[in-house]
C-alpha cells in the first residue's frame, strides 16, 4: 500500500517547512544543538507521526557522522537536513499497513540507504548559500556608510532567509524522493532478508566510531563498512 497523494504532499510540506526551522540552528541562528541528528531526526519523526523510529535514525546518524568535523574551510555534510528528511520519511512510511510486519531497524536501514547519498548535495547547497550571503556583506557596508543603519540590519534577516529557503528546498527534494523510492525498495526486499537487514543497521554507528577513532580516509571507511556488514550477516 502506498501513501495516498494528499498525505504524501501534506507530510512532505509539513516536515520541510517546520524541519527547516530546526536546520537554522546549525549555522544561521541560536546554535543550541537542536540541529544535532539525534534531535533533528526525532523531530522529523514527530512531525510525521512516529518519534520512535525518528529517534532510532537520529542515533544511527549521530554516530555515523562523528568523524566529520567542520575544520578550517571544510564544509561538512549537512547531517541535520539528512536527519530531518530521514526521520520524516521513516515516520510516514512506518504508518503504512504494508510495513506493519517490518521492524523499525529494517525500515530505518532502507531509509538511511536512500538518504545518505544526498550528502554531497547538502554540501554544495550549503556552499552556495554561504557564497550568496557573502555578497550581502558588501551591500550592508554600503548602507552603513550611507547612514542607513536600519536598512543594513535587514541584510542579516536576508541571510537567515537564504539558509531557511535552501533548507526547505533540500528537505522537499529529499522527502519527495524518499517517499517514492523507499516503498519501491521495500517491495523488492524479500521477506527472508528482513532479519538480515534488521542487524545491518549497526553498520552505520560502527563506521562512524571507527572513523573517529582511527581518522580513516573514505576508502578505509568503505572497507570497514563492508567488513562490519559481512560480520553482522553471518554471525
Amino acid at each position: 500500500m502506498w501513501l495516498d497523494f494528499p498525505s504524501f504532499i501534506w507530510l512532505t510540506v509539513k516536515v520541510s517547512l517546520l524541519g527547516a526551522l530546526c536546520a537554522l540552528d546549525r549555522t544561521a541562528t541560536f546554535q543550541v544543538m537542536f540541529s544535532r541528528p539525534l534531535v533533528a531526526a526525532t523531530l522529523g519523526g514527530v512531525l510525521a507521526g512516529n518519534w520512535e523510529i525518528g529517534l532510532l535514525i537520529g542515533a544511527a546518524l549521530e554516530l555515523y557522522f562523528l568523524s566529520e568535523m567542520p575544520v578550517g574551510t571544510n564544509i561538512p555534510t549537512d547531517d541535520t537536513l539528512l536527519a530531518i528528511a530521514a526521520g520524516g520519511a521513516a515516520g510516514a512510511l512506518s504508518g503504512l499497513p504494508a510495513n506493519a510486519a517490518l521492524s523499525n531497524n529494517s525500515l530505518a536501514l532502507v531509509i538511511l540507504l536512500a538518504t545518505i547519498p544526498w550528502g554531497g548535495f547538502t554540501r554544495k547547497l550549503d556552499s552556495w548559500v554561504r557564497v550568496r550571503n557573502s555578497l550581502l556583506i558588501d551591500e550592508m557596508e554600503t548602507h552603513l556608510l550611507a547612514g542607513q543603519n536600519t536598512s543594513a540590519i535587514n541584510f542579516h534577516l536576508y541571510g537567515i532567509l537564504h539558509f531557511y529557503g535552501a533548507a526547505v528546498f533540500a528537505l522537499l527534494m529529499m522527502m519527495f524522493c524518499s517517499l517514492l523510492l523507499v516503498p519501491l525498495l521495500l517491495f523488492f526486499l524479500p521477506v527472508w532478508a528482513w532479519p538480515l537487514s534488521d542487524r545491518l543497521l549497526l553498520v552505520f554507528p560502527a563506521v562512524g566510531i571507527a572513523g573517529l577513532l582511527s581518522n580513516m580516509n573514505q576508502k578505509r571507511q568503505l572497507a570497514v563498512f563492508a567488513g562490519v556488514a559481512l560480520l553482522l550477516l553471518f554471525f
